[in-house]
């Protein structure tokens, strides 16, 4: 239990700072003559790379709990290739949860974790882009 909890942590701490970071990125590198809907589209653009890149980090984390540190396994449709994994990180992050692949063991845990964390950023960058879009219209 202790390796799930500790690298359930580590991959909510890493997704959450590289969700800050491309966030802080999106807005630093837009320029000031864009227009709101400009702005939108490369905020949505730049949140949709660091989304898939966290959806990355959790696939590569669900592999090396199966693989590596032996923590849980996958029933149902079992995962064969790391795509596999990346598809059932994707199902996970964004809450849809379709069951043909599940966990086992303490791969459940961090399943749950990764269920709110991906609640959480997709949210943070919902929020932010209506801030930023916000902020840009009333000037």
């Amino acid at each position: 239990m202790t390796i799930s909890v500790v690298l359930a942590m580590l991959l909510f701490a890493m997704t959450s700072l590289l969700h800050f970071g491309m966030l802080v990125l999106a807005k630093n590198t837009c320029q000031p003559q864009w227009r709101a809907l400009t702005l939108m589209a490369w905020v949505f653009f730049v949140a949709f790379l660091a989304h898939l890149a966290e959806i990355l980090l959790y696939a590569g984390g669900f592999w090396l709990g199966e693989q590596f540190f032996q923590i849980g396994s996958f029933g149902g449709m079992r995962p064969e290739s790391f795509l596999d994994y990346f598809y059932y990180s994707s199902v996970t992050f964004t809450s849809l949860g379709l069951g043909d692949i599940f966990p086992g063991g303490h791969l459940r845990f961090l399943t749950g974790v990764e269920a709110l964390n991906g609640l959480m950023l997709i949210a943070w960058t919902g929020s932010y882009t209506f801030y930023l879009g916000l902020r840009r219209t009333l000037r």
